[in-house]
């Protein structure tokens, strides 16, 4: 009797389609199948960390763009929340003023104010004298042809034509213009230009006629600081006057130093007079240009320094366009289907930054600013409403965007400029002239409050919750008695704030703030947004090193799959072996059977 084979070897595949270890005889066992599955099931870690990783990149990617998002928001509220502290005007789009000159002078002067100027009107009346520049022109140049390049300083001249003489030209503060000999007039203008601010004088060639030029001098500012005459210029020639043969204060006419002249009006009916028709140290943060004298000297012409509201109302519709724009994106990182799970879009359903710092926002836009009073306290009052916006093919639908009725507030920033001013931006009054604000970075819990400075000793009391409250405010002196900074303790109802008192007397003073909604939001931006330490930085930074041990992991799981599989292939290689044994001992067995089967006659 025969005893069947049982063989293993190389892999490859059989006419039913295994792919086994091969050998002398084959085992029919699906080797490699049953290899892949185990090594399969061994490498779900690593698929499962892959997929982490695809998601936390998706998640980066959109934390960036919510950053993106959040510091536009930002810089739009910053524009409007008349920032705490001094000299900010520049970055307060409520200080920025615009100009206007009434009944026709604008043809006379012009006006320009910048942020910070002051709302009020000024009478500008009386321009007698637009300020010019002092000018000097030389006697008549006859050249032998049309050309400028020609030699016009030289030993010898003829038909008493003018010409300088070869020489170094010495003015009083020193500075110096030399002419040597074979110089042209092109020559000569480009030597006093290289000199002009030195000496403050510029050279021009006029062309006369076809052989005629004149050389023009001109003082290179404007008023009578300016003014120069050239035949009275001192000259180092060893005896030779550089600028004798220009023929200055003689016949023909024309020749003598015609003097520059100020600027002369009156602004309010007082005389003033500048070097130049720009004038911006006549009323601050104000830049008058005088244009050309008035008529007569008693006429008025209204100059209206009022704010710039085109800009604000511009400002306030950015802020809104912001909002919009970050609820979209959250609209889109919340979309549902269907049957209520979240879409493939919602990659940050579930990211609580996402979640806390959009809360954070939609929850304070419309909430009226703290310590306000009067008509204006809220976006609401002044024509800025939540609408919803539907959904279309490729976005979700918006709910609570905001909506601007531009006629509303066009009328209110013309009638209450200053409360709509307060319903978006920070605000602190006392009574002591001499406290200032100089920082607010976080919402205060209490609008009125009391500072005092007695020996040394600096608090602020106020009441919270009805109960009567005094906390240390940390002051640092400010150069040598020039006052302190005085900075709230962190946990008080006024962290954030810090005051600058510009004296060292004892004082009871006693304040006020509000703090309207473009603050708030600036504040939520700075704790988001702020480089390396705002919350989507931390998030993202979290979600990175999350990332790393996930591709640490990723590598470790590798090589243990890899030896894995190395395991299993020698397991298999030594399963072959011993088939290949038992194949050589039951060959034995059936040549020996056979043997035994053939001596008995069978």
């Amino acid at each position: 009797m025969s005893v069947s084979a049982v063989t293993l070897g190389n892999f490859f595949t059989t006419s039913d389609g295994k792919t086994v270890l091969g050998g002398s005889g084959g085992s029919g066992l699906d080797t490699q199948t049953l290899v892949k599955g185990l090594v399969t099931a061994k490498s779900l870690p690593i698929t499962q960390d892959q997929t982490h990783i695809t998601t936390n990149n998706s998640q980066i990617t959109a934390l960036t763009t919510f950053n993106t998002l959040l510091t536009n928001f930002q810089s739009a509220s910053d524009a409007l929340r008349n920032p705490p502290g001094v000299n900010n005007d520049a970055s307060n789009v409520f200080a920025f003023t615009t100009g206007s000159v009434g009944n026709g002078g604008s043809a006379y002067v012009s006006v320009s104010p910048t942020a910070g100027a002051s709302l009020q009107s000024y009478n500008i009346s009386g321009i007698t004298s637009v300020a010019s520049a002092a000018t000097q022109t030389s006697g008549v140049f006859s050249l032998a042809s049309v050309n400028a390049d020609a030699t016009t300083s030289a030993a010898t001249y003829t038909n008493g034509d003018i010409a300088f003489a070869p020489g170094t030209i010495t003015f009083a503060n020193s500075a110096t213009v030399t002419v040597r000999a074979g110089d042209s007039l092109n020559n000569i203008a480009a030597n006093f230009n290289a000199a002009s601010g030195q000496t403050g004088i510029t050279a021009s060639i006029i062309q006369v006629d076809g052989t005629h030029f004149k050389l023009s001098f001109a003082a290179t500012a404007t008023g009578t600081t300016a003014n120069f005459d050239l035949s009275n210029v001192s000259t180092i020639t060893g005896g030779s006057a550089v600028l004798a043969g220009l023929n200055f204060n003689s016949v023909p006419a024309g020749t003598v130093a015609v003097a520059g002249s100020n600027a002369a009006f009156k602004i309010n009916g007082v005389p003033i007079s500048r070097q130049t028709n720009t004038i911006s140290d006549v009323v601050s943060n104000v830049t008058f240009t005088i244009l050309q004298n008035t008529p007569d000297g008693t006429t008025n012409y209204p100059v209206t320094i009022r704010p710039d509201t085109t800009t604000v109302q511009n400002t306030i519709v950015r802020f809104t366009t912001a909002y919009n724009a970050l609820q979209s994106f959250a609209a889109q990182q919340t979309q549902q289907n269907s049957d209520g799970t979240f879409a493939t879009t919602a990659i940050l359903a579930n990211n609580q930054t996402f979640r806390q710092t959009m809360s954070e926002i939609t929850g304070q836009i419309l909430v009226p600013g703290a310590g306000l009073s009067g008509t204006l306290k809220g976006l609401s009052d002044l024509g800025i409403s939540l609408t919803n916006q539907a959904a279309t093919d490729t976005l979700p639908a918006v709910n609570n965007i905001l909506n601007v009725d531009d006629t509303k507030l066009t009328s209110l920033l013309a009638s209450n400029f200053s409360g709509v001013k307060n319903v978006f931006g920070f605000n602190l009054s006392s009574d002591n002239a001499n406290l200032a604000v100089f920082k607010s970075s976080k919402p205060l819990n209490v609008q009125d409050f009391t500072v005092t400075i007695s020996n040394s000793a600096f608090t602020a009391s106020y009441t919270q919750n009805g109960n009567a409250v005094t906390i240390p405010l940390t002051a640092t002196a400010i150069g040598n008695d020039l006052g302190f900074s005085l900075t709230a303790p962190d946990g008080s109802a006024l962290e954030g704030l810090q005051l600058i008192y510009g004296s060292t007397d004892n004082a009871t003073i006693h304040v006020t703030t509000s703090q309207g909604v473009a603050d708030k939001m600036y504040n939520v931006g700075v704790v988001a947004t702020t480089t390396k330490t705002g919350s989507v930085a931390v998030a993202v930074s979290g979600i990175q090193t999350a990332t790393t041990t996930l591709n640490s992991d990723i590598s470790r799981l590798t090589t243990q799959v890899n030896q894995y599989q190395n395991q299993l292939l020698a397991k298999f290689a030594a399963l072959e072996s011993a088939v290949s044994k038992v194949n050589t001992l039951l060959q034995s067995l059936n040549a020996n059977s056979n043997a035994q089967m053939s001596s008995s006659g069978h």
